[in-house]
């Protein structure tokens, strides 16, 4: 680049390094107030996490270790209605699901047989007596010896017994109900011939059911005779009887059990008695599920509890001991939380109640406890546990301490 004449040299600085020395300005701005921030005091940390957890509350009810069983109904009165001689059926008179009622006829056989022999049988017996009337007044005169009158005596009670013999067999031939009931099966045809002893009608008294289940023997060994026997006796409900999937239960008394195994297996059958339902409709031969408190009938120490699996855990700092995690609200009253969904009783009041609960907020606190027994609903426990605790059944693994929670509640709709 040329100068003019007289002109001084003059450095221009490219528009490139002007910019970059701004950065750097920039750059150093920054800095320093970084450093003053960190000579000034540090910021509050955010507000500590409330984790919220589910949780199960131990009741009274929930108290009792309850052991289910499949079971079957039968009506407690029951009687396979048969003759007592063979024949061909005449008569026919029920059929399944008739009400009947004391004395009424069931069924009759072919009795023209029977009449016969009884035709001949009371030709015999009058015979015979007359025989004997003449007989005695005879041996009184002393026309006859003693040892003829004592022929014709025997000859009299012989015919007889053959009479008597022979109106019985003719009322065998006449099948009635022997107490009010309804007919439950007729396995028969009429104009069939059957044999003795066969059955012809299934006869069953309504108002009471039984319920027959097996129980494992292990089972069986450890029920108190005692308690057994109270429950049959008081109005203590020591089993509870379901139908299908009802909700409902049932309470049922012991009646009886089988004193031997059943074929092929170490159980042994025992039998319930319960009202029959009014609400829902029960026939024999239908499915039954049976609860038992074992806690009861075995005399076992109150304070055992069933809870989830996954509700027990172990401590790093202790494997060998297995804990659950007690919810405690603040305050520190475990039963504080308990009573919020006593008191609410309306719909507004669940409501309210649910927020109260939800809004709640406590820590938990680990409970040392010893499994006594793994059931299909879970695991059997004993701890220092009471009615109204509330135990962490979801994420109970992950539990410290003393750490924060509130109850998590199932919002609506959802």
């Amino acid at each position: 680049m040329k100068l003019r004449p007289g002109a001084k040299p003059h450095l221009r600085i490219p528009f490139a390094w002007r910019g970059g020395r701004v950065l750097q300005l920039f750059a150093g701005l920054v800095l320093a107030l970084g450093l003053a921030a960190c000579s000034e005091e540090e910021a509050p940390l955010e507000k500590q996490k409330v984790h919220p957890v589910k949780l199960l509350s131990l009741s009274d009810e929930g108290g009792g270790v309850i052991q289910r069983y499949p079971g079957v109904v039968e009506a407690s009165e029951r009687s396979n209605l048969s003759f007592r001689i063979g024949g061909e059926l005449r008569e026919l008179e029920v059929q399944a699901g008739q009400e009947v009622e004391k004395g009424e006829l069931i069924a009759r056989l072919d009795d023209r047989d029977a009449r016969s022999e009884l035709n001949n049988a009371r030709s015999s017996f009058n015979l015979a007596q007359a025989t004997y009337k003449r007989m005695k007044y005879s041996v009184e005169k002393g026309a006859i010896s003693r040892a003829r009158f004592d022929e014709a005596q025997a000859e009299f009670q012989s015919a007889q017994a053959q009479y008597s013999q022979a109106q019985d067999q003719l009322s065998y031939t006449y099948l009635k109900a022997p107490y009010d009931g309804v007919i439950a099966r007729v396995p028969v045809d009429n104009y069939q011939v059957v044999a003795a002893q066969e059955t012809i009608a299934v006869l069953q008294q309504p108002g009471q059911i039984d319920v027959i289940f097996n129980m494992p023997e292990r089972q069986v060994r450890a029920i108190d005779r005692e308690r057994a026997e109270a429950g049959r006796l008081e109005d203590a409900a020591l089993a509870w009887v379901r139908f299908g999937s009802g909700e409902s239960r049932y309470p049922a008394r012991y009646k009886e059990h089988d004193t031997s195994a059943s074929e092929g297996s170490l159980s042994y059958e025992v039998t319930l008695t319960l009202p029959e339902p009014q609400d829902i409709t029960v026939l024999s031969g239908m499915s039954a599920t049976v609860e038992l408190d074992m806690q009861q009938l075995t005399a076992a120490t109150q304070g055992q509890w069933r809870v989830p699996i996954e509700a027990v855990v172990t401590q790093e700092e202790s494997p060998n001991q297995a804990v659950v995690w007690r919810y405690v609200p603040k305050g520190g009253d475990t039963q504080a939380s308990a009573s919020i969904n006593n008191d609410a009783t309306t719909d507004a009041g669940k409501s309210e109640g649910k927020q109260q609960e939800a809004g709640a907020q406590g820590t938990v606190e680990a409970v040392p406890v010893t499994v006594l027994q793994a059931t299909g609903e879970g695991l059997v426990i004993t701890g220092e546990l009471s009615a109204g605790d509330r135990l962490v059944t979801a994420g109970a693994s992950r539990m410290e301490a003393g750490e924060p929670v509130r109850p998590w509640v199932k919002e609506a709709g959802l």
